[in-house]
C-alpha cells in the first residue's frame, strides 16, 4: 500500500497549483494511484468525489453517494468531530465501520485530512484494508442495520423465534424493561415474562395474559397500552404494545413486539381531559370566587402545579385581591398579598396581558417582596378580570409545556368570569324592572283589607270583623249565633253553597270570585276549613273589576311594554312614526335627552339618512311585524327591535326597544382574541407532536432509500408497520388541528346552493362511487346560510362513511332535504351496516372509533368534526340507525329567508 506526503507550503499545495482543470485532473490522478478507497467532503461533511476503489468494495453506484452526507457511508459519522484540529499538514487515523449499499457493515482504517486552502473547504478521506473486512461482513445480520434506526427513534423490539425464544432485543427495550441482552437472549419470552417483565409492569396479570395468549394463537396483531413502574434501573413510562406475527425469512413462525414510548402523549392527553371534567365543575358554580376557590385545586392536581393562586381585580378598590390558593401555597407563603395598582409582577402582567415564565423572582426589580420563598415562577393574565399565579421554591423549575396547559386554564377562566359577570348585570337588570313593576302596580290599585267571618259546624256565625260588617251590610250583633243561609236565603241558589260544602267535605281551602246580586259587588272569596268549621276571608274587588274593565287597553299595552323591555329607551309611536311616549336611562347616558321628543316624528327627530335607514323598521311594526336591527349612533353600538302594539286584536301602535351593546361587542372581540390564543396553543401542541414524528419519518427514509433492495421480508414488514404508523398519527394531528380551527379559520355565513356543493362533492368521490359501485341520489336541496367550504367538508364526511360502511352489498345512499320551521334538514340516509343504539352519542366524540385500525382505517375525528361545523352554524346533527338495517345521519342548518 502506498503512502504519501502533504507539501509543506500550503499555498503551493496539491490543491492549488494550476487552473481549476489542472486541479481536477490532478485530484483523478492521486485517486487512481492510491492503494485504498478515496472520497472528497465539503465544508458540510457531504460527499463530493469518490473513487472506483470504494465504489466497488461498498456496491453503490457513484451517483448515490455523491451530494450524501458522510452519514451514508459511516456508521458512527460523529466519530469525525474526534480529529484534533491540527494544521493543513497533518492528518488523523481512526478506527471506522463501512455501510455497504446492501447494508453490511466494514470494518476499515479511514486517514482523514482537512482541505484549508484558499477556495478550498472540507476534507480529504482514505479508506483501506477494504478487502480483508468485506471477509469478515457477512456474519453480521442486516436486522442490526434496520435496528439501529429504531434505536434512534426509542422503538423497543423484541424478536422471537419460532419457538418464541427471544432472537433479539435492542437497546430501547433494555432501557425500557430494565434488561440486559446478553442475559435475554435465547431466553423463552414466556418465562422471561413471567420471572421477570410481568413484576415491572401495572396490571401485571393482565399484561401476561395478553402477551402470552399471542404465542398460543400466533395469527393475529395484538395492539394495547401498559404501564412500567419505575425502579431503581428503570423509568416509569407508558409503552404502545404492537405485535403481530412473522411470516416470512428467517423467523418465519415467530413474532415481533414493537414497544412505543407514549409517556408524554398519555400525560398530556390526562392532562387535557381531566382538565375539561374539572372546567364543566368550573360552570356550576356561581360567584368568581367559588370558580377561582375550586379552579386553584384543579390547576394543582391537574397540572402539577401545586403551589397556585388566582387574584381577581376588584373595581371599587381598585386591586388584585387573593380569591383562590392551593393548600401548599397556604402553608408556604400564609397570608396572600394584595396587589395595588403598580405593584410586584403580578400587576405589571395584568396590565400588560402578557404570560410570563420568571427563572427566579427575586432578581426582577419590580417584585413584590424581595424576601420571598418563591423563586420559579409563571404568571397568566385573566383578561380584565385577574392573574394566575404558580411558584416554585426551586429556581428555573417551569417551562413552555406547564405555561401552555396554564394559559389553557386561564383563558377558560376568563370566560367564564365574564359569563358570571354579564349574568349579573343581567339579574341586577331583571330585579331593577320586577321592583318598578311591583311598586307601579301597588301604586295603582293599593291596599284592601280584607273581611272575615267565622262559621261552626251547624253553619252558624260565631265572629265577624268590622270590615265584613261593612260589607256585608249588617251588624256583628245580626249575624252572630244565625245560620248564614238564614241570613242570605239567596245564596241557597248560588255557588257559595256548594263551595262552603266542598271545603267542608275534603278539608281542604277553596278560593274563588263571585258576584253578589244581593249586595251588588264583586268579591274574592278564601275558606279555609277545619274540624269546627269555616273560617272565610272575603275582599271587594269590584272597584279592581271596574279598573280592570276601564284600563284593559292600557294594561295590554303595559305589559307589552315590560315583556319586551330588558334595558335601555322605550319608545311608543303612532302610524305617522310620532313618538308618543319615551323613557329610559340610556336616554341620558348617551346625552340625547331632549332628542327624543314626545310628539315629533322621526322625519323631525333624526337627519334625513338617519330617518331613511330607521323608517322601513317602524312600519314593518305598524304591519304586525317584529324587526332587530343595529345601528351605530353617536359613537356607540345599538341595538334596536320594533314590535306591534295590538289592542282587541288589532295593531294600535308601535313600541321601540333600543339596547346599548358597545361592551358586548368588546367582549365578542376579546372572545375572538380569546380564541386567538386557543387556536395558537392547538397549532404548538401539534407542532410539538409533529417534531417526533419527523425524526422517525426522517429515519425511516433512510432505511428505505439504504435497505430498499437489501432487507428481507421481516425488514419489510417491519418497515412498513412504522411508515403506517407514523402517517396515522400525522393524520390525527392534522385532524385535531383542523378541528380547533372550525371557529377561528371558518368563513362568514352566506347563502350556499347544497345542490352545487353535492355536486362538487360527487365528482371529488367519482372513483370511490365508482369502485363501490354506489347508487347515490341526491333530490332537490334548498339553499342555506352557511360557509361553502366547511358544508363541502361536512357532506363529503357523510357521504364517505356511508360509502365504507355499506356492508356487503354495494352501497345505496339518499340526500334529501325538509324544511323544519326556519331551518333545513338535511337527511343522508343508507342502507349499510347500522349503529347500535348505545353507540349513536359516542361516534361523535373525538377519537372514538367503533371499528378497529385493521377492519377500518381512519382517525376518529371525521363525525366530531362534521358536529363542530354543525354548531358553528347555530344547527344540530344526530343519527337515526339500526344494526343492519342502515344509518340516517340529519343535519339542521339555517334556511336563507324567503328561501
Amino acid at each position: 500500500m502506498s503512502e504519501r506526503t502533504e507539501p509543506s507550503d500550503t499555498e503551493s499545495g496539491f490543491w492549488t497549483a494550476g487552473d481549476e482543470e489542472t486541479v481536477l485532473q490532478s485530484f483523478r490522478t492521486l485517486v487512481e494511484t492510491i492503494d485504498g478507497g478515496v472520497f472528497q467532503l465539503d465544508e458540510t461533511d457531504r460527499l463530493v468525489a469518490v473513487d472506483d476503489t470504494l465504489l466497488e468494495a461498498t456496491a453503490y453506484a457513484r451517483e448515490e453517494l455523491l451530494g450524501e452526507h458522510v452519514s451514508t457511508l459511516l456508521t458512527e459519522p460523529k466519530r469525525l468531530e474526534q480529529v484534533p484540529a491540527a494544521g493543513v499538514n497533518e492528518a488523523a487515523s481512526l478506527e471506522v465501520t463501512i455501510l455497504t449499499a446492501a447494508g453490511e457493515p466494514i470494518s476499515a482504517t479511514l486517514r482523514l485530512k482537512d482541505l484549508d486552502g484558499e477556495g478550498v473547504d472540507g476534507a480529504i478521506g482514505v479508506v483501506r484494508d477494504l478487502a480483508e473486512s468485506n471477509e469478515r461482513a457477512g456474519s453480521i445480520p442486516p436486522i442490526e442495520a434496520a435496528t439501529t434506526v429504531l434505536d434512534e427513534a426509542d422503538v423497543g423490539v423484541f424478536v422471537l423465534d419460532a419457538s418464541f425464544d427471544v432472537a433479539w432485543i435492542n437497546e430501547p427495550t433494555e432501557r425500557y424493561f430494565g434488561l440486559e441482552r446478553s442475559a435475554v437472549l435465547g431466553r423463552d419470552k414466556r418465562r422471561l415474562i413471567e420471572e421477570t417483565i410481568q413484576e415491572r409492569v401495572a396490571e401485571p396479570d393482565a399484561f401476561a395474559e395478553t402477551v402470552t395468549a399471542t404465542y398460543d394463537d400466533n395469527s393475529y396483531v395484538e395492539r394495547f397500552e401498559c404501564r412500567v413502574t419505575p425502579d431503581e434501573d428503570r423509568e416509569e413510562r407508558w409503552l404502545e404494545h404492537w405485535s403481530k406475527p412473522i411470516e416470512h425469512g428467517r423467523y418465519a413462525g415467530g413474532r415481533i413486539e414493537l414497544y412505543y414510548d407514549v409517556t408524554d402523549q398519555h400525560e398530556r392527553f390526562v392532562q387535557l381531559r381531566r382538565l375539561n371534567e374539572a372546567i364543566r365543575t368550573w360552570l356550576d358554580r356561581d360567584s368568581r370566587e367559588a370558580v377561582a376557590d375550586v379552579a386553584s385545586r384543579h390547576v394543582r392536581n391537574i397540572l402539577g402545579l401545586e403551589i397556585n393562586a388566582i387574584y381577581l381585580y376588584d373595581e371599587e378598590t381598585a386591586t388584585l385581591e387573593p380569591a383562590g390558593w392551593s393548600d401548599p401555597a397556604e402553608e408556604l407563603i400564609g397570608d396572600h398579598p394584595r396587589f395595588s395598582e403598580g405593584e410586584g409582577i403580578a400587576w405589571r402582567v395584568f396590565e400588560s396581558g402578557e404570560s410570563r415564565i420568571y427563572d427566579d423572582v427575586t432578581a426582577d426589580a419590580s417584585v413584590f417582596n424581595p424576601e420571598t420563598v418563591i423563586r420559579s415562577e409563571i404568571c397568566l393574565p385573566i383578561g380584565e378580570q385577574g392573574v394566575l399565579l404558580a411558584g416554585s421554591p426551586e429556581p428555573a423549575v417551569f417551562d413552555e409545556g406547564d405555561l401552555s396547559l396554564a394559559n389553557l386554564a386561564a383563558s377558560t377562566l376568563e370566560a367564564i368570569f365574564d359569563r358570571i359577570r354579564n349574568e349579573r348585570m343581567l339579574e341586577y337588570e331583571r330585579d331593577r324592572v320586577e321592583e318598578l313593576l311591583e311598586t307601579e302596580v301597588s301604586e295603582v290599585f293599593g291596599r284592601i283589607s280584607d273581611g272575615f267571618y267565622a262559621l261552626d259546624e251547624d253553619w252558624r256565625f260565631t265572629y265577624v270583623n268590622e270590615r265584613a260588617e261593612e260589607l256585608l251590610g249588617h251588624s256583628s250583633e245580626e249575624l252572630v249565633g244565625n245560620v248564614i243561609w238564614d241570613v242570605f236565603p239567596g245564596a241557597t241558589r248560588s255557588d257559595l253553597m256548594g263551595r262552603y260544602h266542598e271545603a267542608m267535605a275534603s278539608q281542604e281551602p277553596v278560593s274563588w270570585e263571585r258576584y253578589s246580586q244581593t249586595l251588588d259587588i264583586w268579591m274574592e272569596i278564601q275558606a279555609y276549613p277545619s274540624e269546627s268549621g269555616l273560617s272565610v276571608y272575603f275582599r271587594d274587588i269590584t272597584e279592581r273589576k271596574e279598573n280592570r274593565r276601564r284600563l284593559e287597553a292600557s294594561e295590554e299595552r303595559y305589559r307589552t311594554l315590560v315583556e319586551n323591555f330588558p334595558d335601555g329607551v322605550v319608545t311608543l309611536f303612532d302610524d305617522e312614526l310620532r313618538y308618543t311616549a319615551a323613557g329610559g336611562e340610556l336616554l341620558d347616558e348617551l346625552q340625547i335627552g331632549d332628542g327624543v321628543t314626545v310628539g315629533q316624528t322621526i322625519y323631525e327627530q333624526y337627519p334625513d339618512e338617519f330617518a331613511a335607514e330607521i323608517e322601513p323598521q317602524f312600519r314593518a311594526a305598524l304591519e304586525g311585524e317584529e324587526r332587530s336591527f343595529e345601528v351605530n349612533y353617536r359613537g356607540r353600538v345599538l341595538s334596536a327591535h320594533t314590535l306591534p302594539i295590538t289592542i282587541g286584536g288589532s295593531v294600535d301602535a308601535g313600541m321601540l326597544v333600543v339596547q346599548d351593546v358597545t361592551e358586548r361587542h368588546d367582549y365578542h372581540r376579546q372572545l375572538e382574541a380569546s380564541n386567538e390564543r386557543l387556536e395558537q396553543f392547538a397549532y404548538a401542541a401539534s407542532h410539538d407532536l409533529q417534531e417526533p414524528l419527523r425524526m422517525v419519518s426522517s429515519y425511516l427514509q433512510l432505511i428505505e432509500r439504504r435497505y430498499e433492495n437489501d432487507l428481507d421480508d421481516d425488514g419489510q414488514e417491519f418497515l412498513e408497520y412504522a411508515v403506517d404508523g407514523a402517517e396515522r398519527m400525522k393524520e390525527m394531528i392534522d385532524g385535531l388541528l383542523e378541528y380547533s380551527r372550525v371557529e377561528s379559520r371558518g368563513k362568514p355565513l352566506e347563502p350556499v346552493d347544497l345542490e352545487c356543493v353535492l355536486e362538487d362533492i360527487r365528482e371529488d368521490l367519482a372513483l370511490q362511487i365508482e369502485d363501490a359501485d354506489a347508487d347515490v341520489t341526491v333530490e332537490s336541496l334548498p339553499r342555506v346560510l352557511g360557509d361553502a367550504g366547511q358544508l363541502r367538508r361536512l357532506f363529503q364526511n357523510l357521504l364517505s362513511n356511508a360509502i365504507v360502511y355499506s356492508g356487503d352489498e354495494p352501497p345505496v345512499i339518499q340526500v334529501s332535504a325538509e324544511r323544519v320551521g326556519d331551518d333545513w334538514a338535511i337527511t343522508v340516509r343508507d342502507e349499510g351496516i347500522g349503529i347500535d343504539l348505545d353507540q349513536q352519542e359516542r361516534i361523535f366524540e373525538v377519537f372514538q372509533r367503533l371499528h378497529s385500525q385493521e377492519e377500518q382505517p381512519g382517525t376518529g375525528i371525521g363525525l366530531a368534526l362534521c358536529r363542530r361545523i354543525v354548531e358553528r352554524h347555530g344547527g344540530e346533527i344526530r343519527v337515526d340507525s339500526e344494526p343492519g338495517e342502515g344509518s340516517a345521519f340529519v343535519v339542521t342548518l339555517p334556511a336563507v329567508d324567503g328561501v
